[in-house]
């Protein structure tokens, strides 16, 4: 546990950091049109290495795919540091995210191989709060160290730290069993498939993203061709029938996925809310933003203790209903006359929702797989994950764009109001796919 979440703290801390510096980057380079691209290059491998490295750790086995990831993550931190041009920033960025994806799913399947089932939710709880110290002291500490000595330490000083908490889990991994001779016979014959479309994928969610920082025709365009590359690759890259909200595993899935949507909607547009409506500074707002933080952290953390087996499978439940609840509370925002700690429940319960139902599903999923195919639903976590909150931007800009034709969107009240309720809508969505999941499993695995 204590590699785990050592390796996930500094991912989380590298991300949060990124965010805070990249304006003095992209700046320094002489490269401000580069914005989006460098900020949402790291996203896009990701998702391709989320997609490989479930078939990988299935076929070859958790061990290589984790060091490929510790290699890819510290020579993109590297590169990032000496970059002399923008497009060498990008490849590392590039590297960067290529490496996280091949970090997390092997984490996943050493947890499954080598925890009981009672201990895995103290694991994912983990994985929860190490993101806790990242996100409340992250952005300050990146931000004064890129002024007192520049932005390329923050990049250069994590290999070295990164690189020594990896040994703490090399014992463990010998544990794993090594995969059968079926097993990579079919991971050979499926890779190059699911390269195909983990690239597909990413196009298409780095389109999304791209579209969200655009506007008029160029907007349209991206986001179309993002959707339909999307359209294409992700359902071939989530288990079957989870757009079909199939009873079980793929529904468990959707779960994930529409509440990463919901929650992804409403910590972008809440701070826009409480600064453009209500007039607040936007350190101010930062602050309504780290408590939904400390939300998530506190009922992941809770989550952990709940070993009950009907009480676990009712979290997902009742996490998507606390997220629809704090979301519509969000939502409120929109007037101006709405007392801002209205908003500030709403956070805690959106995250708070959140957490109950994040590392609880990586349980269940998990739970309801035989231990070959961990890595394959491992990946469709991450790739939920990712897909959700893509989606869920994209489509807020485009219903954006539209709505702010409309005369009745002159208000500022109004402006950003089309984006609460969709926010609203993906965690209803999650609701529905939450009570299918708890339906009886006839195929556990989804494929």
């Amino acid at each position: 546990m204590i590699g785990s979440v050592a390796l996930i703290t500094l991912g989380a801390f590298e991300s949060l950091a990124t965010t805070t510096i990249m304006p003095r980057v992209v700046a320094d380079l002489g490269a401000q049109t580069w914005f989006s691209v460098a900020s949402g290059a790291a996203l896009t491998a990701q998702l391709f290495a989320v997609v490989i490295a479930g078939s990988l750790s299935d076929s070859r086995g958790a061990r290589p795919v984790l060091w490929a990831g510790i290699v890819a993550f510290n020579v993109g931190l590297v590169l990032c540091a000496i970059a002399p041009h923008v497009a060498v920033f990008v490849v590392g960025r590039l590297l960067q995210g290529l490496g996280m994806g091949l970090l997390i799913v092997p984490l996943y399947v050493l947890i499954g191989a080598i925890a009981s089932e009672e201990h895995r939710p103290s694991f994912f709880a983990a994985f929860s709060l190490a993101w806790l110290v990242p996100a409340l002291i992250g952005p300050a500490i990146a931000g004064w160290v890129a002024d007192a000595f520049g932005w390329r330490i923050v990049f250069g000083a994590v290999p070295a730290i990164a690189l020594i908490n990896v040994f703490p889990l090399l014992p463990l991994l010998r544990q794993i069993p090594p995969p059968s001779h079926e097993a990579t016979a079919a991971g050979a014959l499926s890779l190059k498939t699911l390269t195909l479309l983990a690239l597909a994928g990413g196009v298409g969610v780095f389109a999304l993203q791209l579209s969200g920082a655009l506007s008029g025709l160029p907007m349209l365009v991206l986001a179309c061709v993002g959707l339909a590359f999307s359209i294409y690759a992700l359902p071939r890259l989530l288990p079957r029938g989870i757009f079909r909200a199939r009873a079980g595993l793929p529904s468990i899935i959707g779960v994930r996925l529409f509440i990463m949507a919901a929650f992804m909607g409403g910590t972008a547009f809440l701070p826009l809310l409480l600064v453009e409506v209500h007039g607040w500074a936007a350190k101010e707002a930062a602050l309504v933003v780290t408590l939904g933080t400390v939300g998530w952290s506190m009922t992941a953390a809770i989550q952990a203790r709940i070993h009950a087996p009907k009480t676990r499978e009712l979290l997902p439940l009742a996490g998507a209903i606390l997220m629809a609840v704090g979301l519509s509370c969000i939502a409120l925002l929109t007037s101006s006359h709405t007392p801002v700690a209205v908003g500030a429940v709403g956070a805690l319960l959106m995250s708070g929702g959140a957490g109950f139902a994040h590392s609880t599903i990586s349980v269940l999923a998990l739970s309801v797989t035989p231990q070959h195919k961990h890595g394959k639903v491992s990946s469709w976590l991450q790739v939920a994950d990712a897909a959700g909150s893509a989606l869920q931007l994209a489509v807020t800009s485009v219903v954006l764009f539209a709505w702010s034709h409309l005369p009745i969107a002159g208000d500022i009240s109004w402006t950003y109001a089309p984006a609460v309720v969709l926010a609203v809508i993906s965690a209803l969505i999650g609701v529905f796919y939450a009570l299918r999941g708890r339906m009886p499993v006839r195929d556990v695995t989804g494929a």
